[in-house]
C-alpha cells in the first residue's frame, strides 16, 4: 500500500475501497479474507501432488514440445485413453 494506515483507520480504509468494487470483485475479496482465517487457524497443510509435480517436473518442457508429443498420438484422444484403459483390464 502506498500509504501507512493506523489501526484504528484501516477498516474504513478497506470499507472505503470496497465501495468502488463490483459484485465480482467484492466476493473475491471475501474469499480472501476467508482463505487468509483458514491459513491462521490451520496453516496450510501441504499438497503432495503439487510437491511431487515441484520436485519431478521438467523445467526445459514446453507447452509446444507437449503438443508436439501428443500430436503424434492418431486418432481420438478420449478413444486412445479408453483403449489403454481395457488393455490394463
Amino acid at each position: 500500500m502506498g500509504t501507512t494506515l493506523l489501526k484504528e483507520n484501516l477498516p474504513k480504509e478497506i470499507y472505503k475501497k470496497s465501495k468502488k468494487l463490483n459484485k465480482e470483485q467484492v466476493s473475491q475479496v471475501l474469499d480472501f479474507i476467508e482463505f487468509l482465517e483458514l491459513k491462521k487457524k490451520k496453516g496450510l497443510r501441504k499438497n503432495p501432488l503439487i510437491d511431487f509435480i515441484t520436485a519431478e517436473a521438467d523445467s526445459e518442457m514446453t507447452l509446444n514440445s507437449v503438443r508436439e508429443q501428443l500430436s503424434s498420438i492418431k486418432g481420438n484422444l478420449s478413444d486412445t485413453i479408453i483403449k489403454g484403459r481395457e488393455e490394463r483390464v
